[in-house]
């Protein structure tokens, strides 16, 4: 259920009847105006700018004709227990509480579901944390928003790959081991860190290096290319 396309289809059959009995006339093509959610809240629960598209065709100020619409539509349907005209021409709908609570029960697993939409093959990468540093928050948000929309895209159709690539080897993966060496160094002899390579000079690393020692894991006969 789409409650934009369900209420479009009952203002189409709406204006229909209005032109019938000669209040206003439609344009050729006049099923181009949106219901949509009003862009400030305190507008309503749904909104249309018909006026504007019919105006022309009418010879009317957008917000005249609106009114006249707005008169014609009021009582038309139960749910909607106030219309109002806005700027430029606007109709505001607000829907009573009872029709929430009946709307939100008659919601199914496919709420929300597009069926005309073209299936495609989409592959999505997300998260992918390079494993020369620590994990962070925005991780996580990645994690999140990439598994949301994976989903979404699934949900309307698509056939979706989601993929995390681990990225644990070349040059980045080569400086990280040389970091960390170097950190095990200045640790057990004292030396310094050299601050002329590409290496990652951060706290992080120092803990690897103070964990590796702590598991014993000596360098005694280790002898590294640097």
């Amino acid at each position: 259920m789409n409650i934009f396309i369900n209420y479009k289809i009952k203002l189409i059959e709406f204006f229909k009847n209005l032109e019938k009995d000669k209040i206003i006339k439609l344009p050729k093509k006049f099923d181009n105006f949106s219901v949509e959610i009003p862009k400030i809240k305190i507008h309503g629960d749904l909104s249309t700018n018909a006026p504007m598209i019919f105006a022309k065709e009418n010879n009317l100020n957008p917000i005249d004709l609106a009114i006249i619409i707005k008169k014609e539509l009021e009582g038309k349907f139960k749910e909607i227990i106030k219309i109002e005209v806005a700027k430029p021409g606007f109709l505001n709908f607000f829907f009573e509480k009872k029709f929430w609570y009946d709307f939100i029960l008659s919601v199914d697993s496919d709420f929300g579901k597009n069926q005309n939409l073209e299936s495609k093959k989409i592959l999505i990468e997300y998260v992918s944390a390079n494993p020369t540093g620590p994990l962070h928050v925005g991780h996580c948000r990645g994690a999140v928003f990439g598994d949301i929309l994976a989903n979404l895209l699934s949900f309307v159709g698509n056939k979706v790959v989601k993929e995390y690539y681990i990225n644990d080897y070349g040059n980045q993966i080569n400086q990280f081991v040389k970091s960390v060496y170097y950190r095990i160094l200045e640790i057990k002899n004292n030396t310094l860190f050299p601050s002329d390579q590409d290496l990652y000079p951060g706290e992080y690393v120092i803990d690897i290096a103070k964990n590796i020692l702590k598991k014993k894991k000596l360098l005694r006969n280790f002898k590294m290319k640097v």
